[in-house]
C-alpha cells in the first residue's frame, strides 16, 4: 500500500477518492517545485480539526537548502494561519511565515478540490526568502491539476532555460539563461524586457505542443548554436493553459558527439583495411602452401593461415561495431568455425559454453586472449581428432569469482602419461606465454574426465569493459 495513502487514512478524514488525487498528484509534484522554484508542500487538516499534516513535500531537484517541512509531520493549525485560511475559503493566500525568531518565508498557498468540488487540502509554495514569482507559483499549482499518466517529466537542471508560455503561446516568464537564448532565436529582440509578451515565431515544437496537448522534444538550429528543446502543456479544463518550454545550449555536446562518429569512423576504416590486408597475406600463403612439395611445409603454412585469419576475425568484429571493445562470445564462436572449416575433414560437433551475461572486453586484450585461444582450438582439432573420422569440441567461457574462465575440451586422443608442461610444442608454449606474461592469468592443459581440456583464467578488472 503506498505511504502517502497509508498516513491518509491513520491521520485524516479524507475519503479513498481524495487519497488517491493525491498520489495522483505524487509524479507531478517534483516537476512543480523545479519550475516554482520553491519547496512544495501538500497539506490537509488531520483528524483533529486543530492539526495540519503535510502529505507530501519536495524541494528543488537542483537546491541544496534543508527542507522547511517533511512528509508526515503534523502541527498546530494556529502555527500555520496560511493553510487553515485556504480550507476555510477555498482561496489562493499569499502572506509570510516565521519559522523561528528572524526567519521569515514567504508563502503562497492554493487550495485542492476533489471531483465533486469539495475542498480538502492546499498546496503550498515556500520560498526560503521573502520573495515569490507569482507566475511561477501559479504554473506550479496548475502543473499539479493533470498530471501525466505515460510520459516522464524532466527534471530542470541549473544550466537549462525556461520560458513561461500562456495559453496563445506569448512569453510571460522568462529566466536569464532562456532569454540569452531568445535572442540567438529571435534577431528582432533588442532588450531583455522585450522578451516578455512576444511569442517565439521560430519553435515549431510550441505549435506541436499547443495542437496535440502532448509533451514533445526536439532540437532547435540556431546559427552556429544547437538547442535542445523539451515542451509540456499544462492543461485545464482540457485546455493549453500554459507551456513550459525547457531549453538547454548542447552545441559543445553536438561537437564533441560529431568529432567521436568522424572518430569511430576512422577506426572502423582501420581496422578494415587491416582485416583486408591480413586476408591477403594469408591469401599468399595458401597459395605458397598449395605449390609446396614438403608436407612439414604445408602444415606449418596451413597453421599460419589459421593464426592470421584468426586476428583477422577480430578486426573485422571491430570494424563492424562501435568503440574499441569486442563481444567475446561472438569472437569465440567465430574462431571455432574458422578452425573447424579450415584445419579438419572430420565431422567436428560443436558444443558451445557461455555465461548468461554477454562480456565486451578491451580489444587489445581481445587480441592476446583470441590468439591464445585459437591455438588451443588448433591443437583440439590437429592433435586431438588426428586420424579420426569425427570428434566433439567443447568451447566456452564464464565469470568466476573475478576472473574470465575459458575452456577448450575434445574427446579425441588422449595426453600420453608422461606429458607434461616441459614437453609444450610451440602453440602451447604461446598460449602460456600470452596469458601468464599478457594477460596475468593462469594457464592449465591436462586429461579431465577421460576428455583433453585446456583452461585459462584472466582476471575480470584487467578484461571486462563496464
Amino acid at each position: 500500500m503506498d505511504t502517502l495513502y497509508s498516513l491518509a487514512m491513520e491521520q485524516t478524514h479524507l475519503t479513498s477518492v481524495q487519497a488517491n488525487i493525491l498520489i495522483h498528484m505524487q509524479s507531478a509534484l517534483q516537476f512543480s517545485a523545479d519550475i516554482s522554484r520553491n519547496q512544495v508542500c501538500i497539506c490537509v487538516q488531520g483528524k483533529n480539526p486543530d492539526m495540519v499534516v503535510v502529505m507530501n513535500s519536495v524541494r528543488p531537484s537542483y537546491s541544496t537548502e534543508a527542507m522547511t517541512f517533511s512528509s508526515g509531520e503534523i502541527s498546530l493549525m494556529e502555527e500555520f494561519p496560511l493553510a487553515g485560511n485556504v480550507f476555510l475559503t477555498g482561496k489562493k493566500i499569499v502572506g509570510r511565515k516565521e519559522l523561528q525568531i528572524g526567519r521569515i518565508v514567504a508563502v503562497t498557498a492554493y487550495p485542492l478540490f476533489d471531483s465533486a468540488g469539495a475542498i480538502f487540502g492546499a498546496v503550498c509554495f515556500i520560498s526560503s526568502s521573502l520573495k515569490q514569482q507569482q507566475i511561477l507559483t501559479d504554473t506550479g499549482y496548475l502543473a499539479l491539476q493533470v498530471p501525466l499518466t505515460d510520459e516522464p517529466y524532466r527534471s530542470l537542471r541549473v544550466q537549462d532555460g525556461m520560458i513561461v508560455l500562456d495559453s496563445v503561446g506569448r512569453i510571460i516568464y522568462a529566466n536569464d539563461i532562456a532569454s540569452d537564448l531568445c535572442f540567438v532565436l529571435d534577431k528582432e529582440t533588442v532588450e531583455k524586457e522585450a522578451v516578455i509578451g512576444r511569442a517565439l515565431i521560430h519553435m515549431p515544437l510550441v505549435e506541436k505542443v499547443m495542437e496535440t496537448r502532448r509533451p514533445a522534444y526536439g532540437e532547435e538550429a540556431a546559427g552556429e548554436l544547437t538547442l535542445s528543446a523539451w515542451c509540456m502543456p499544462i492543461l485545464f479544463h482540457g485546455r493549453v493553459a500554459r507551456v513550459i518550454l525547457i531549453m538547454t545550449d548542447v552545441t559543445a555536446i553536438r561537437e564533441k558527439e560529431r568529432q567521436i562518429l568522424v572518430k569511430d569512423s576512422v577506426i572502423k576504416e582501420i581496422h578494415h583495411r587491416v582485416k583486408n590486408n591480413l586476408n591477403n597475406i594469408a591469401g599468399i600463403l595458401r597459395m605458397q602452401a598449395r605449390r609446396s612439395q614438403c608436407a612439414e611445409t604445408k602444415t606449418v603454412l596451413r597453421k599460419t593461415v589459421s593464426r592470421i585469419l584468426g586476428i583477422s576475425q577480430i578486426h573485422d568484429i571491430l570494424a563492424r561495431q562501435s568503440g574499441e571493445n569486442v563481444d567475446w562470445d561472438v569472437l569465440l564462436d567465430r574462431l571455432c568455425h574458422l578452425s573447424i572449416t579450415n584445419l579438419t575433414a572430420a565431422r567436428v560437433t560443436l558444443v558451445r559454453g557461455r555465461d548468461q551475461k554477454k562480456i565486451l572486453i578491451n580489444a587489445e586484450k581481445a587480441v592476446t586472449l583470441a590468439i591464445a585461444v585459437n591455438e588451443l582450438i588448433h591443437n583440439a582439432i590437429e592433435h586431438g581428432f588426428a586420424d579420426l573420422e569425427e570428434g566433439c569440441l567443447e568451447a566456452g567461457w564464464s565469470r568466476e569469482k573475478d576472473s574470465l574462465h575459458v575452456y577448450i575440451r575434445n574427446n579425441g586422443h588422449l595426453l600420453p602419461d608422461t606429458f607434461s608442461d616441459q614437453r609444450y610444442d610451440l602453440g602451447l608454449q604461446i598460449v602460456r606465454t600470452l596469458v601468464e606474461t599478457e594477460l596475468g592469468g593462469r594457464f592449465r592443459f591436462s586429461n579431465e574426465d577421460g576428455k583433453v581440456a585446456a583452461h585459462v583464467w584472466c582476471p575480470l578488472a584487467s578484461m571486462e569493459v563496464k
